[in-house]
């Protein structure tokens, strides 16, 4: 499994002109906060890929292959059109995919490979529909699948999501309904991470279209940094793997880290999963947003 990107193609360097200095084209990195594996433990890969709707349907099996070599357990965005190309895929490859019946439930699918997890549930669920019909935003939805991580026998749930785009300056919200309704979509999230923590661990992952280090520097009370991250009371909470390792390497889309990989980290004495020091960026060859990998453990 190829972790890191041997090169930066001319269109990424094209695509980040005028941006901060890139770093490396994937930087795996020291970390700052994760916690080490434990030695009963194995590790797997979570991914965030927003693939462009616009690409042909070779372009997108490029893309759905290149993430699926790097990641155990990927959610995609932009997916809506893809639906019976996922499910065969997956059928070809020995994946689960989740590909609701409804077009824009499916915009947000999940896979996730059957060598290392076991599917047991799975749902979806209607958030907003901010524009007039036919008009972007779209209807947005959540989609969300409860796995047996194999290796270890303990339950994972993989929650997937995509948030209205122009929803921030520089970290700070532009006063429109569509942001509005971004709002209620974060919310909507930390409450079914609420609710499926209990019943085992929990990742998210998504295109929350909020620069990570303009959040966390503005920390708006209702972006992802300040409802997610819950800062205020420390963990238990979701951490992204930005917030758990570092930022580093490129940017998810033009100069900014919109893509997330997210984690339930708990309190050190009960933690069971947790990254593990490592993440890079997957310079995709043909979306205009770049791959989010994150590497996490989980306890046996």
């Amino acid at each position: 499994m190829n972790d890191v990107p041997t090169r930066v193609s001319r269109r990424t360097l094209a695509r980040l002109a005028g941006a901060t200095a890139l770093t490396g084209a994937a930087a795996a990195t020291a970390a700052r906060s994760a916690s080490a594996a434990p030695a009963n433990s194995s590790t797997f890969r979570v991914a965030s890929f927003n693939i462009y709707s616009g690409l042909s349907d070779a372009q997108f099996k490029d893309e759905l292959n290149a993430i699926t070599d790097r990641a155990d357990m990927v959610g995609l965005q932009e997916v809506q059109s893809r639906g019976d190309t996922i499910d065969q895929w997956a059928a070809n490859h020995d994946w689960y995919a989740w590909t609701p019946a409804n077009m824009w439930a499916r915009e947000v699918t999940v896979l996730a490979k059957k060598s290392m997890f076991d599917r047991i549930d799975k749902g979806t669920i209607f958030v907003c529909d901010s524009g007039p019909e036919g008009e972007p935003p779209p209807p947005r939805y959540i989609t969300w699948a409860t796995y047996v991580h194999t290796p270890s026998g303990r339950k994972i749930t993989h929650i997937n999501n995509h948030l209205n785009a122009h929803i921030d300056d520089n970290g700070h919200p532009y006063d429109l309904p569509r942001t509005a309704d971004a709002e209620k979509h974060i919310r909507m999230i930390k409450d079914l991470v609420l609710d499926k923590k209990d019943n085992g661990q929990v990742v998210v992952t998504g295109d929350f279209n909020v620069d990570y280090e303009d959040d966390k520097r503005v920390q708006y009370a209702k972006f992802p940094y300040t409802v997610l991250e819950n800062r205020q009371n420390g963990v238990p909470s979701l951490r992204s793997s930005y917030s758990r390792i570092d930022v580093t390497g490129l940017p998810t889309l033009g100069n900014r880290r919109v893509d997330y990989v997210y984690a339930w980290i708990r309190t050190p004495e009960a933690r069971l999963m947790d990254f593990d020091d490592h993440h890079f960026v997957y310079n995709s060859e043909h979306s205009d947003h770049n791959a989010i990998v994150a590497r996490l453990w989980m306890k046996h």
